[in-house]
């Protein structure tokens, strides 16, 4: 092979791997500057790897190889989670690695995997087997990449962050992934989102506020109880047949406060969208940019939040999550959102992979940390028991859960079962948390919601079930009769505290950061 075409089959092979994430986002080539930033990075990134090489096959092939795999996970990501990849998805790249189980299943871990080894295992013959076009320069490769990664990071930071900003303002995004995906380009969509994001940020920091170290505090307090439930809603909704694996809920919306639908800012997964503006009571439209993972840069530093109200307020705040701490950067997110102490998996227990810590063992560690800290304590529990994929294996499944539906005759009804079993658990953990907090007698709220709907999209077109948002429910009545009332997520967590606060005599209090 000449020279001439090594160098034609690395750029067709470049070529490509920009173009294949194009056509998933359906991005025409519309001659501009969002088209050239959109071609930069995996351009002059093939660029590089010939030069360090001087095999321009070589480098093509790699590129093609990341192109592919971008691609492979956009579409991934439009078909479970109805949105394409965002800037803020970087972040959770390492737990790609160390938690592979998270994500691979939905992509096809077979497809995922041997085209991985594909790649690798043909870059190997080619660096062994294609002739050098020219002297490989990898000091220079190096240098540029050194300039590049230098550029970045002082356009990342004043004085060039504003300007940078305005630039890529100037390229209109409208703020909406998908749309935007389609205008610019993906990759010029992700660079475009990540830049503004970061030039809003400090003035989006500013405008949420900083904690309130002084408050009031209250002569007597009542605990507070919150469970975050994963991918819990009333499956009553899906299906008539389903009533029956819901008893604990049913009779906590029938004994409760308030309950009803939970308008939350994701679908199938992203736990911390609906979890920030829990705990924070701020709206998504006050994120920008941020509010794909608010916990991704905004959320590393204290801001104002419910849980600081509470702290100001004289109460304890601990997080219980039996899984590793630093997923979604949690053990970061949650000091800055107001929380004394945080119980993961190392305190708690649980596994790394399914069944990980199942739901009504956790209902059992909340009551235990609970009697530990006395009345004045905020409890906010995120449980993982009913964690996806659930295609993998786990506990039996309760025959119970069958109620006269055929899993092989619903699409992802293999699924569908497994999830309902798991759901069918989360029920008991309600069920022992009503039972614990009527022994103690201590007066505590409960608060239980889900953060976002399972991702069964298939199974739930088959019932012709298209609601986005999950449930949630406050209890107990008090003796009032109970309400109900949809909700958005950033309204719950104030809505409690505010119930809480109220009831409560002032006394002077000062909280540390």
């Amino acid at each position: 092979m000449t020279g001439f075409l090594q160098c034609a089959l690395g750029a067709a092979m470049a070529l490509a791997a920009w173009l294949i994430p194009r056509r998933i986002a359906r991005a025409p080539l519309v001659l501009g500057a969002a088209l050239a930033i959109d071609a930069a990075p995996l351009l002059i990134g093939a660029l590089l790897l010939a030069i360090a090489s001087g095999r321009p096959v070589l480098a093509g092939l790699i590129i093609l190889g990341l192109g592919a795999g971008f691609a492979l996970a956009d579409q991934t990501m439009r078909d479970t989670l109805r949105e394409p990849v965002v800037f803020s998805e970087l972040v959770e790249l390492p737990q790609l690695f160390s938690h592979p189980h998270l994500y691979l299943p939905f992509a096809g871990p077979a497809l995922v995997i041997g085209g991985a080894l594909a790649i690798v295992a043909a870059a190997l013959a080619l660096l062994v087997f294609e002739p050098p076009v020219w002297r490989p320069d990898l000091p220079f490769a190096l240098a540029a990449v050194a300039l590049i990664a230098g550029t970045a990071w002082a356009l990342g930071r004043e004085p060039l962050l504003s300007p940078t900003g305005a630039a890529f303002r100037r390229l209109g995004p409208s703020g909406d992934p998908d749309i935007d995906a389609a205008a610019l380009g993906p990759f010029a969509m992700v660079l475009a989102h990540c830049a503004i994001a970061r030039a809003e940020r400090n003035g989006r920091r500013t405008a949420i506020g900083a904690p309130a170290i002084v408050g009031t505090a209250a002569g007597s307090a009542r605990p507070i109880v919150l469970v975050q439930c994963e991918s819990f809603f009333d499956a009553r909704r899906l299906a008539p047949e389903f009533a029956p694996l819901l008893p604990g809920y049913a009779a906590c919306c029938n004994s409760g406060l308030m309950s009803g639908r939970l308008v939350v800012p994701g679908w199938g997964a992203n736990t911390m969208r609906t979890e920030f503006a829990v705990l924070s009571g701020v709206a998504e439209e006050a994120l920008g940019y941020d509010r794909f993972n608010p916990y991704y840069a905004l959320a590393r530093a204290p801001i104002a939040s419910q849980v600081w109200r509470l702290r100001a307020a004289g109460y304890r705040a601990i997080c219980l999550h039996p899984f590793d701490r630093r997923f979604f950067r949690r053990d970061l997110a949650m000091p800055a959102l107001g929380f004394d102490a945080f119980y993961c998996s190392r305190t708690l227990g649980g596994g790394r992979r399914p069944p990980y810590f199942a739901d009504p063992d956790l209902a059992r560690e909340i009551l235990r940390v609970l009697d530990a800290e006395g009345p004045r304590c905020f409890l906010f529990a995120i449980t993982m028991g009913n964690h996806g994929p659930w295609s993998l294996g786990g506990p039996p499944i309760d025959p119970a859960v069958s109620l006269g539906f055929d899993p092989g005759g619903v699409p992802q009804g293999a699924e569908l079962q497994r999830y309902l079993d798991g759901l069918r658990r989360s029920d008991e953990m309600l069920q022992i948390l009503m039972g614990g907090l009527r022994e103690r007698r201590n007066g505590a709220l409960l608060g239980f919601y889900g953060d976002h709907l399972p991702s069964l999209p298939h199974a739930f077109a088959h019932y012709g079930f298209r609601e986005p948002h999950s449930d949630y429910t406050i209890w107990p009545a008090e003796g009032a009769p109970p309400r109900r009332g949809d909700l958005p997520a950033h309204d719950l967590g104030r809505h409690i505290v505010d119930h809480v606060l109220s009831k409560q005599p002032a006394a002077a209090v000062t909280v540390s950061l």
